[in-house]
């Protein structure tokens, strides 16, 4: 709490709840968690969460360390990064095991309080199908199959060599500035030392997933379809990353996607053959929505029909081929296929409900200044 008191100590107060003080800095660093939250709606989430820990010490309810534990392990397991930031952050590490908290003591008031009006009956899902039907249309989808040729094979990677060697003359100590001159692809940055600038954890693209382990001053290679980026993180902003980069764009010579295109096509052979030992892994993607697939691999697979593989289609380092594995047209669902879906749907909209007006009741016996 120590670094958490003196955080606050020089910081903007904005409200105060009772006797606890909530900071303009604290409502800032609360948005990298709920990003797309405009401030007001963060600051009445924080009252309320105040709120709710006041009422919850009132019904001398507790929270173990091992519950905070348990549930936030399982919440940042699909947030690629989101623990390496809390550890190197204390202050951030303490706000988000307090919000973690502070759900725990909500979905325990509500059952203690509230367990006889959280139940949805059938007849309730019923309507509810009933009267949403035209929103709950399932739009067309497609599931392929996907095999990715390199077309610089294992061994032959000369580009991705060379971005191993650039990182090794960064960590050798050569001017990472000088290095952006001399190799990087990007004109862009060039002018500016490769500086990509400020990112949130939700404005990091897939491709980087993983940059925000990196230590300040490290650097590693990530490859992207334009190329290899050896990312360097300069500096840590709270929970967001100062990067630079320097960039090695794919820029093959003929001769070499001719020859790759030509391995892409005996695989395609050797796949409609049903060769069961083939050189690369097949991958399964999908049920996604057909509108989700990118125009190149859309105006392939749009009129195939399933067991039929595509001619192959660059992108990037790779030449890709997909097979149609099963082709779902737009449908109404069944009601037996969405009514669990349904009354997940029902039960957090009651739940919302009941919190909000039970909260605005409590929050007219709290002191609450907005300053």
């Amino acid at each position: 709490m120590l670094i958490l008191f003196l955080f606050m100590a020089f910081d903007e107060l904005v409200c105060v709840v009772d006797r606890e003080p909530i900071t303009k800095g604290e409502v800032n660093y609360i948005s990298t968690l709920y990003p797309g939250i405009g401030y007001d709606e963060l600051l009445e989430k924080m009252i309320n969460d105040e709120v709710i820990l006041r009422l919850a010490e009132a019904e001398t309810l507790k929270v173990s360390e091992d519950e905070v534990a348990q549930m936030r392990e399982q919440l940042i397991a699909n947030t690629p990064g989101l623990a390496a930031t809390l550890e190197k952050n204390e202050y951030m590490n303490e706000i988000y095991n307090k919000q973690i908290r502070v759900q725990i003591y909500t979905n325990r008031m509500l059952g203690l309080k509230f367990k006889d009006r959280l139940r949805i009956s059938p007849a309730e899902i019923s309507e509810f199908y009933r009267t949403r039907k035209d929103s709950l249309v399932m739009p067309e989808s497609v599931t392929l199959e996907k095999i990715q040729i390199p077309v610089l094979p294992e061994g032959e990677n000369y580009l991705f060599e060379k971005a191993e060697n650039v990182l090794e003359k960064y960590r050798e100590g050569e001017d990472f500035a000088n290095l952006v001159r001399e190799y990087s692809d990007d004109v862009a940055t060039i002018p500016y030392g490769g500086r990509l600038g400020e990112l949130s954890p939700g404005d990091i693209p897939p491709h980087l997933t993983g940059v925000m382990e990196l230590k300040e001053g490290e650097a590693e290679v990530f490859e992207s379809p334009a190329g290899y980026h050896i990312i360097r993180l300069d500096e840590r902003r709270g929970v967001n990353v100062v990067i630079s980069q320097i960039l090695l764009k794919f820029d093959f010579k003929e001769k070499e996607v001719e020859t790759a295109e030509k391995r892409a096509l005996e695989i395609k052979k050797r796949w409609n053959n049903d060769d069961s030992v083939l050189p690369y892994k097949i991958e399964t993607v999908g049920p996604l929505p057909v509108r989700a697939f990118p125009p190149a691999v859309l105006s392939l697979i749009d009129t195939m029909d399933t067991g039929q593989i595509t001619d192959p289609v660059l992108e990037g380092m790779y030449f890709h081929l997909f097979k149609v594995e099963n082709k779902e047209e737009s449908r109404m669902p069944e009601f037996s296929e969405i009514k669990d879906r349904l009354s997940n749907v029902l039960m957090q909209q009651k739940m919302m409900k009941i919190l909000s007006e039970w909260l605005e009741e409590e929050k007219q016996h709290i002191y609450i200044k907005k300053i």
